[in-house]
């Protein structure tokens, strides 16, 4: 990811590799506000060659044992550590009945970003064009955090706060990404670019349960400066996927979500973007 940036180089910093969680707090307590946790780096090198951010120490987290690990946790899900690349959740089956997220992966940058990236770290940079946030949200993940003062737990939807901006307090760091047991969900993600990796539009689609029951989440990314959740076109398909239902909620979602000008699109185009990808998702998801 890059901007254009002048520099080729990095400024100078102190590098850290902790062994452990504790050291790794440790070293965020001691450092302070002069401190970055980098897990894979990519948006953290991308920002300090763009002078974005200049800390004076990066602390490397991926050999903290505990950020490395991915696991089922009984009655509540699938937990991702923190230093846990894409490219090995989308390895094995490791995500199987998590079609939404990913999808949304698979689409990330290029191979070679892709072995680099955590998820994590994905979802860290905040920045309104990733795919992963939208999926995260859908699919009604939380992000784990420690401290030296213990440990706390935000669902996703609330640690984005705005465009690189979220809920995590100094001396904290970011340890995985709680997914909860998929049970049956019917779940996928679709989005338009213009020819690069970033989004101009996204949705990200989960459906749970059946008949009354059944539970519907539509996020769309990419159109405002933070995830959007779209309540009338998830009523629109909430009683089934029908080309009736199909056409109101991507008329709803069109008329209701809230688009934004940008460098990169119009908040009228974006607006046809939200119908059309809406429309694609929800009709490929009718005949899965």
């Amino acid at each position: 990811m890059s901007f254009g940036s002048p520099y080729v180089t990095l400024p100078d910093f102190a590098y850290h590799r902790p062994k452990s969680l504790d050291e790794a707090l440790a070293l965020l307590k001691e450092h302070g506000e002069e401190a970055k946790v980098m897990g894979g780096g990519v948006g953290l090198i991308a920002f300090m060659k763009e002078r974005l951010m200049s800390p004076a120490h990066v602390i490397d987290v991926k050999e903290v044992p505990e950020l490395r690990q991915v696991r089922h946790v009984p009655g509540k899900g699938l937990s991702i550590g923190a230093a846990v690349s894409i490219k090995e959740l989308l390895e094995g089956g490791t995500l199987r009945g998590y079609a939404v997220l990913e999808e949304a992966l698979a689409r990330v940058a290029d191979p070679m970003i892709r072995s680099r990236a955590t998820l994590a770290g994905n979802l860290c940079e905040a920045i309104p064009w990733v795919d992963s946030p939208p999926a995260l949200i859908a699919l009604g993940a939380s992000v784990e955090i420690a401290g030296t003062g213990g440990t706390r737990e935000v669902p996703v939807s609330g640690f984005i706060r705005g465009p690189v901006d979220i809920d995590l307090n100094p001396g904290e760091i970011v340890t995985g990404i709680m997914l909860p047991d998929p049970k049956g969900t019917l779940s996928a993600f679709e989005k338009f670019t213009a020819g690069s990796e970033f989004s101009l539009a996204s949705v990200a689609v989960a459906l749970a349960g059946g008949g009354r029951k059944r539970s519907v989440a539509m996020v769309y990314g990419a159109v405002s400066s933070t995830p959007v959740r779209c309540a009338e076109a998830e009523q629109a398909v909430a009683d089934g996927l029908t080309p009736a239902n199909v056409r109101r909620a991507a008329d709803m979602a069109s008329e209701k979500v809230e688009c934004v000008d940008d460098v990169l699109a119009s908040a009228a185009y974006r607006r046809h973007l939200v119908k059309v990808i809406t429309t694609r998702v929800l009709r490929r998801m009718m005949s899965a």
